[in-house]
């Protein structure tokens, strides 16, 4: 008698304390009873004046379609009106060796036999109270599993009604608390009863000719071509998995994709557990490199995409640990123009739900990475507009006239031919790069970052006058939190030439976004353009006559007749003196 006294403390102390399991989204099937509504309905009269109410709570999930139910295990044996012991509820399927130390393989294969619909445990839903789970129910003990998670991993927890005094039912009864965040304990730690793992790409900066730079927002930034761009991937937990995972079925896989026409090749990549760079091998995880095509290829360089998978037993050995990957890559000068995003996307995909080892929870987050053209695409969709800020002309102030593919404007007076270079510094000694205008007089650059830039005619068509100006060009841009551009402008300057002052406004461009992101990260823009162009006017050399062209020809008859003429004056008056001569004579 004595024993069984002890006993009962136990399994009293053991119930009120016992440090719970986590959850498993596993599914209830038809032969589990589950009371949706009301309270529990208690096995006798007696078992009814236990009634207290269980809670599990920091359940963090907020899916609409999350359902919590609590399954009794065990329940109290009543006699005279007293608790004199527990019994299981199903010793077969449900068996539990020491009710006041229940162990994490006991909870496992009972939460398993659940999901298989092998037990004939009775269970109730529980009621959604903010982030906690209530349900009222008599003395006993019970597995709480969840189903239908959204992003979380859900382990078996384990809850009680305790009796503190069989002598005094009614008033002893107390209701036991699961606190979801915390390990399960009893008798050693096994693993977290609720976890889950936050995922987020980042541009962590750039460099440009050498120089760093920081990135606009950690989701977007403005570019050159050649720029070599950093990249971070982190808020990554692993989570913590029971043995409800079979062995081998566990994923927990990070993967990479950069927009191949803007990015080529991997360097430096790295991958940190727990705040410790770890090698990947037979033990920890694997890489596999893919380059353009999908093909997979050995040589980071050659890549432009990447995938890092956990092993299963790494993944169950290193639970609650962070995991971090950075690297970087190089901008093609095939990359997307202006509003042309150049979107990469990177998802992290894990297992979470140990009935299904195919079903698995993906996050996915994205980068936005811009590039400048001056007299470019606007945003890189074939046959929509292109931008034409710069203008070579043999007259100014016209009006301008849509193109013949009517995806821009052009002068009336374009000047095909004239050659400019634009520079990054105001002494014009760092070349960016050299254009010529085309048939439409448009002076195109591309792969251009946001900044201050500098212009000079170098050359000037055949028959055409050097346009000796300089010019300064600022472009600038505005992205929103998710990285997405929603403006950017060009202001064109021309330097007066008293002062030396790029003061004198030349031309200028707006460019005003109203973006649509869709589902899988794309940017549907709809693009609100004001354009003021700037015109540099180049004039015809002066035409002089050539040796022995008609002007000369007329000079010089003119000079014969008026000698000529000089001539026949000089003999005639010769002639006259003559004859006044000898008739004095």
């Amino acid at each position: 008698m004595k024993r069984r006294k002890n006993s009962k403390k136990a399994l009293s102390t053991a119930l009120l304390f016992v440090a719970l399991s986590g959850f498993a989204a596993l599914p209830v099937q038809a032969a589990n009873t589950v009371i949706t509504d009301g309270n529990w309905t208690a096995t006798s009269t007696v078992a009814a004046t236990t009634q207290k109410t269980i809670t599990v709570s920091d359940v963090m999930d907020t899916s609409s379609a999350l359902k919590v139910t609590a399954y009794q295990v065990a329940k109290g044996v009543y006699k005279d009106g007293k608790l004199v012991s527990y019994t299981l509820c199903d010793s077969t399927n449900a068996p539990i060796a020491d009710l006041t130390a229940p162990t994490a393989a006991e909870v496992t294969a009972i939460a398993d036999n659940i999901s298989s619909d092998s037990t004939t445990l009775t269970g109730i839903r529980m009621t959604k109270s903010g982030t906690s789970y209530t349900a009222d129910v008599e003395a006993g003990l019970y597995i709480v599993i969840v189903e239908d998670s959204d992003t979380y991993v859900y382990n078996p927890a384990v809850v009680a009604v305790n009796i503190t005094d069989a002598n005094q039912i009614a008033s002893s009864a107390t209701g036991g608390t699961v606190d979801m965040t915390s390990y399960f304990n009893f008798p050693t730690q096994a693993y977290l009863k609720s976890s889950t793992s936050g995922f987020d790409k980042s541009i962590t900066g750039s460099t440009h000719n050498g120089v760093n730079a920081e990135s606009k927002k950690t989701d977007g930034d403005t570019i050159a071509f050649g720029d070599t761009v950093s990249f971070k991937l982190d808020r990554m937990t692993i989570p913590s998995y029971s043995d409800d995972y079979a062995e081998g079925s566990l994923k927990y896989e990070i993967n990479d994709n950069l927009d191949p026409k803007a990015f080529s090749g991997l360097t430096g990549l790295a991958v940190k557990v727990g705040g410790d760079t770890v090698a990947a091998d037979s033990t920890t995880y694997s890489v596999v490199f893919k380059d353009k095509d999908g093909l997979t290829v050995t040589d980071a360089a050659q890549a432009v995409s990447f995938s890092v998978s956990f092993k299963d037993s790494y993944i169950r050995s290193n639970a609650a640990k962070t995991v971090e990957i950075t690297y970087s890559s190089v901008v093609q000068n095939t990359a997307g123009l202006n509003y042309s995003e150049n979107k990469n996307t990177a998802t992290l995909t894990y297992s979470n739900n140990p009935s299904d080892s195919t079903s698995y929870k993906t996050l996915t987050d994205h980068t936005y990475h811009y590039t400048f053209g001056i007299d470019a695409d606007l945003d890189g969709e074939d046959g929509g507009k292109t931008t034409y800020e710069l203008n070579k002309v043999t007259k100014s102030g016209e009006e301008f006239e849509e193109t013949s593919d009517n995806r821009s404007k052009k002068s009336k007076y374009p000047l095909e031919g004239a050659v400019f270079t634009l520079y990054s510094d105001a002494a014009m000694t760092q070349a960016v790069g050299t254009a010529t205008s085309d048939s439409n007089g448009h002076i195109s650059f591309t792969g251009l970052d946001e900044g201050v830039y500098y212009l000079k005619e170098t050359t000037a068509p055949s028959g055409y006058t050097l346009n000796d100006t300089d010019y300064q060009i600022t472009i600038a841009a505005t992205l929103n939190d998710e990285g997405i551009m929603t403006s950017y402008t060009m202001d064109i300057k021309s330097k007066d030439s008293e002062t030396g002052a790029y003061s004198v406004t030349a031309g200028s461009a707006s460019y005003t976004n109203t973006p649509v992101v869709a589902a899988d990260g794309s940017v549907e823009n709809t693009v609100v353009d004001t354009t003021v162009p700037a015109e540099i006017v180049n004039t015809n050399l002066a035409s002089l006559p050539s040796t022995g062209g008609a002007g000369t020809f007329l000079f010089i008859s003119i000079g014969a007749v008026g000698m000529t003429l000089f001539l026949g004056v000089i003999i005639a008056v010769n002639k006259k003196k003559k004859e006044d001569t000898d008739s004095e004579e």
